[in-house]
């Protein structure tokens, strides 16, 4: 029986997940915490580019972020 795409995109999204989760156990990937000069630099980037932005820019990226947290709330398990 041929899959949905929804199910072809589920299985891709869990293998690369995996691999994540393989590479983080074998030591090849570290995930950690921004420092706090880090976050204070990606703070003061972020604001230069929101003040470059136009509004439909600013209006998109918002919508990008709200989609990209209600896909994750509904994918998380």
């Amino acid at each position: 029986m041929a899959k949905t795409r929804t199910e072809r995109e589920q299985e891709a999204r869990q293998a690369k997940l995996d691999h994540v989760r393989e590479q983080i156990a074998s030591g090849q990937l570290v995930i950690r915490e921004m420092s706090a000069t880090e976050r204070k630099r990606w703070a003061k980037q972020q604001a230069a580019s929101d003040a470059r932005a136009t509004p439909v820019e600013r209006a998109r990226r918002v919508t990008a972020l709200e989609n990209r947290r209600r896909r994750e709330a509904r994918l998380a398990y």
